[in-house]
């Protein structure tokens, strides 16, 4: 419960409420004007201002109004089509195959992409219910959702503006607030972890915050991205917040290197004067990182002092340690320079914040598309295809869709468009997360529709229920980053109050059960057409999942042994292990996928753990190695450690074998033991993990995943 309630705190820490602020009242002022000027179509103008604001992808301005802009076109063009063919079925079920699959299929140009494509479909749905009896009618519509759409893109464009790096400093506070909870969380399981305690209590505690912060590094980097060439004026601060990233990332590398030196020799360092010492330095570099996080203001003398006094505090911790701690336990010197890495980083992104006559140097950028439309293109042409599983997907969302259409039409379903849009929001490219996102979806309706009628008993007046709108437009777009059954509470209480504002002439408790059934119904469908048109090969998904993390893990280790024997030409072993971790999370998420699948269970679940936590404790004792000054080149130790690390890397991932070869890691040679004492900790910690996978593989190819 403790836990559940510290990631709940951290949630809500994080949530952008000026923004969510923002879009409510933007939401929320066409559903007011709907009542003062009685003009119910408002209503629909308010639910395309609501999607707009939804579908911004943030970043620069003209990344997000060009978003919002296509939404509003778009979807003005599917509201047509759909309301202007509602009353001829043999018509409107063909475009709604094609209209949702192309919004389905957007899900290929990325996340951003892929709700925007979601919103297009659910607007289709939608537009087919509303009562437009003739092509006038319907084209009326159509403009007050195209309004809607450009309210929205004006008010963001005109009178809320947001600074274009403002997503990206705050993704890069995120990053360090991360590092804070990672080494909280090794400070208090290292300072009460029993003698006996095994593998699982580390993996436990480490493996989700590992995750996490892998998540948000990658995410802060993408944000980076996306403004570092949108205002030139700023150039400076998209560098600085480049430099901050970067220094994160190497933080995060030193504390993963930590967590493995603490696992690795937690039974022997445990005592009163080292395990206290090392826990409170843990801590005192948790409140550094805050305070780097809430560094807001580089102007603030306040802010610079509580950063200072941070870092000195926690030098004062690693001098107390280094005195008393390691009398008690000598070989806690290991350490010492991980934790000697954090500080001095710490130092430099301090140095780098308040010293203004040090300006860090411009990072080499990737290269930027030239021309997005012709890349978009080009990535949905490649896809048309039905070996992708986007289009599949794509085609699942299509089919689906109409089917829903088809039955809501067919039998005449009061609001039937519910049960569209739930299936539309709910159909996910795999069926655990369909299966996952129904439940939550439905729990969120039905609670929702509750809330809503018992708001609407209270509320005695239409522009009382419009105001109402606002609190509850809040909560939900500041609940989407926190639970989706919470955001659909919201949701469906927002949704239920305007759609009376629409036609008052229902009971609120009517659409609240309206709501209910037909968000039940929209559920059910959606697990039938998950699970029953082209559903996922979960298990051969994982296998090739694990392999390709296999394959990078090899990689990686095989251009650190490169990098440790001093090779000039090594690969690079910071892009390689970023690869290889992002590799370990997508297998990670497949292994999740297909444990949550109510309908599959497979009897090698348990090979695939051990696999995933072996491989990731060969990155984590690959970031001590990184941390360890290189041998001589061209001495005997740094030859035999370049022919261990190939050896490593072929058992790890090995090739066809040659006539008589052994893929079995050999033990760890004399002279490398002997040059570098520090490199043969981690090295045989590697060695170790890679006979444990050699087995498991050999497990595998008896009883294959993808059985």
């Amino acid at each position: 419960m403790k836990n559940l309630l510290s990631r709940w705190r951290a949630t809500v820490r994080n949530v952008l409420w000026l923004d969510a602020l923002q879009a409510a009242a933007i939401s929320a002022a066409p559903v007011i004007l709907a009542v003062l000027a009685h003009e119910p179509r408002l209503g629909w103008t308010a639910i395309a201002a609501f999607w707009a604001c939804f579908g911004d992808p943030g970043g620069p301005l003209r990344q997000r109004a060009g978003a919002m802009l296509a939404l509003g076109l778009i979807g003005a063009l599917f509201c047509f089509l759909a309301s202007a063919s509602a009353s001829h079925l043999l018509l409107l079920l063909p475009l709604t195959f094609l209209c949702c699959t192309f919004g389905g299929l957007l899900r290929v140009l990325g996340p951003a992409a892929a709700i925007v494509g979601t919103l297009l479909s659910a607007g289709f749905v939608v537009a087919a219910e509303l009562p437009a009896r003739t092509l006038a009618e319907s084209l009326s519509y159509t403009l007050f959702f195209l309004a809607g759409a450009v309210w929205a893109i004006l008010m963001t464009a005109l009178v809320w503006r947001r600074r274009p790096w403002k997503d990206a400093t705050l993704a890069v506070a995120h990053c360090y607030r991360g590092l804070a909870d990672f080494a909280a969380a090794l400070a208090h399981l290292y300072s009460g972890l029993a003698p006996d305690a095994g593998p699982q209590a580390w993996s436990a505690v480490t493996r989700p915050h590992r995750g996490a912060q892998r998540a948000a590094l990658e995410a802060a980097r993408e944000r980076i991205r996306e403004v570092q060439d949108a205002r030139p004026s700023r150039r400076a601060r998209s560098h600085q917040l480049l430099y901050l990233l970067d220094s994160a990332e190497d933080s995060f590398i030193a504390l993963v290197a930590a967590a493995d030196l603490l696992e690795s020799n937690a039974p022997r360092w445990l005592g009163r004067s080292a395990g206290a010492h090392l826990s409170h330095a843990l801590h005192r570099y948790a409140a550094l990182c805050n305070a780097i996080a809430s560094t807001s203001d580089v102007n603030d003398p306040r802010q610079a002092e509580c950063l200072r006094e941070r870092l000195a505090h926690y030098g004062e911790g690693l001098r107390e340690l280094r005195g008393s701690a390691l009398a008690h336990a000598p070989d806690l010197a290991g350490m010492a320079p991980v934790l000697d890495r954090l500080q001095q980083t710490a130092q430099a992104v301090a140095q780098s914040l308040f010293d203004h006559g040090s300006t860090p140097a411009a990072p080499a950028r990737e290269r930027m598309a030239e021309h997005p439309a012709r890349d978009a293109w080009r990535t949905l042409r490649q896809n048309l295809r039905f070996e992708s599983d986007a289009f599949r997907h794509a085609l699942r969302v299509g089919v689906g869709a109409t089917i829903a259409v088809a039955l809501s039409k067919t039998f005449a379903v009061n609001h039937g468009y519910w049960m569209s849009l739930t299936l539309v929001f709910i159909l996910q490219p795999y069926f655990a997360t369909t299966w996952q996102r129904t439940f939550e979806r439905v729990l969120g309706s039905v609670a929702g529709a509750i809330g809503a009628s018992l708001l609407g008993l209270l509320l005695g007046t239409p522009l009382s229920v419009a105001l109402a709108v606002l609190p509850i437009a809040l909560g939900t777009f500041a609940a989407r980053t926190i639970h989706y059954a919470l955001f659909t509470f919201f949701l469906t209480s927002q949704f239920v109050l305007v759609t009376h504002i629409q036609q008052p002439e229902i009971y609120e408790p009517t659409l609240a059960a309206l709501r209910a059934f037909n968000s039940v119904l929209g559920g059910i469908l959606a697990l039938l057409v998950g699970f029953l048109v082209w559903p996922e090969k979960e298990p051969r998904q994982l296998a090739g999942a694990l392999a390709r993390a296999l394959e990078r893990h090899a990689a990686y280790t095989q251009a650190l042994a490169e990098r440790i024997a001093g090779d000039r030409g090594a690969r690079d072993v910071v892009g390689l292990r970023r690869e290889a971790c992002l590799s370990a999370d997508n297998a990670q998420a497949s292994l999740q996928r297909l444990q949550q699948n109510p309908v599959h269970r497979d009897r090698n679940v348990d090979t695939a753990v051990n696999l995933l936590n072996a491989m990731r404790r060969i990155t984590a004792a690959g970031t001590v190695l990184e941390i360890q000054p290189p041998l001589p080149a061209g001495t005997p130790a740094a030859a035999a450690l370049r022919d261990y690390g190939r050896a490593l890397a072929g058992a790890l991932h090995p090739q066809p074998p040659a006539p008589g070869s052994d893929a079995r890691p050999p033990g760890l040679p004399g002279a490398v033991a002997q040059a570098g004492p520090g490199v043969a900790g981690p090295l045989d910690r590697i060695a170790q993990q890679a006979r444990l996978i050699r087995q498991l593989r050999e497990r595998v190819e008896r009883a294959p995943l993808s059985q």
